[in-house]
């Protein structure tokens, strides 16, 4: 046994190393913050709770597709309606509801969705959705979706009834949406 083994042996300099990392932040500005008075900003990729827009939905079922866990469900029907002397199909969705206790929150229904503005999104900016009972609490279907009705909405985020921009939760769209062809028009109602 060397001299420098029997020094580390008596004294511990890896205690030391350790102890001037808890020093240094010692003495820093405490990042607390008191949370029911003041809340925390999401960064802007968040994924919050879901936003969904009926009006921008041209009932593809792409979203539903694309979830991994079949969280999504879509129901719909076909009415034919006569324009002059052609007939017209139009969708019309009797049902949208996503079971979100199972979610993972993964986006890949937002992407899937080829509408522009998207019809439904994640980045709203709110986590708030604690409820007592979760079979009940976390079952949102189009109408709970639109509204969020039982769901604590962060603080300046505009609602996706009252026309909130899926790129920036705290702003209203600045136009009605307007699908990039026809087809996308159609399933709108």
């Amino acid at each position: 046994m060397t001299f420098g083994d029997f020094v580390h042996s008596l004294i511990p300099t890896d205690l030391f190393t350790g102890m001037g990392v808890t020093g240094r932040y010692l003495f820093r500005k405490k990042e607390t913050i008191q949370y029911p008075e003041k809340r925390m900003e999401p960064k802007d990729r968040f994924r919050g709770m879901f936003g969904y827009d009926l009006e921008r939905c041209i009932d593809c079922h792409l979203c539903a597709k694309a979830c991994p866990i079949d969280i999504i469900f879509i129901s719909d029907h076909t009415e034919v309606e006569m324009v002059g002397e052609k007939k017209k199909k139009k969708k019309i969705i009797d049902r949208y509801d996503i079971d979100v206790k199972r979610c993972m929150f993964c986006g890949l229904c937002e992407e899937a969705c080829p509408t522009e503005p998207k019809a439904v999104w994640l980045t709203t900016k709110t986590y708030e959705a604690t409820v007592y009972e979760r079979n009940e609490g976390l079952y949102y279907d189009k109408e709970r979706l639109a509204n969020w009705d039982g769901l604590k909405a962060f603080p300046g985020v505009v609602l996706p009834i009252d026309g909130q921009d899926p790129a920036s939760p705290m702003k209203k769209l600045e136009t009605a949406p307007t699908g990039g062809d026809e087809a996308a028009g159609e399933g709108a109602s």
